[in-house]
């Protein structure tokens, strides 16, 4: 989260969410904000590796699993193979699949059933920008 005090910084939290879906981003995006939080919306997740520069990670990222070219579990690999302690909290279609398996391997904090409720995304939020980052070896993250 950025500076400030931990509540003030969660109600400043950027939330950035990749889907492939424009319906589903922009209704994400909307609620995100109604939540209090700023939200920054990618179509696939080589847009999300495109258009960050350092410095701009959000604080916490919904992502989808299933979409076109690189899907969101391969995001989560190239994420961590960076060294990112960015928390990601994934929303498929089904949380038992195979995909959604490989997600929680490479590190996501949450796998979360489609449709999700509002008021559980709005938990599930809350809870991954109190928790602290993993341990991780001390490198700066590169999303190029």
């Amino acid at each position: 989260m950025r500076g400030g005090a931990p509540e003030t910084a969660m109600a400043e939290a950027l939330i950035g969410i990749v889907d492939d879906d424009d319906a589903v981003r922009a209704a994400t995006g909307m609620l995100v904000a109604s939540f209090g939080w700023r939200a920054r919306t990618f179509g696939s997740a080589t847009a999300f590796l495109d258009e960050l520069a350092p410095g701009d990670a959000p604080d916490c990222l919904l992502l989808d699993l299933n979409m076109p070219g690189m899907n969101g579990a391969e995001l989560l690999r190239v994420l961590e193979a960076r060294g990112s302690t960015l928390p990601v909290i994934v929303i498929t279609g089904n949380s038992e699949s195979a995909l959604a398996e490989i997600a929680r391997r490479a590190g996501a904090r949450a796998v979360l059933d489609k449709p999700v409720c509002d008021d559980e995304l709005k938990l599930e939020i809350e809870r991954v920008l109190r928790m602290p980052p993993p341990a991780r070896p001390a490198r700066a993250m590169r999303f190029s």
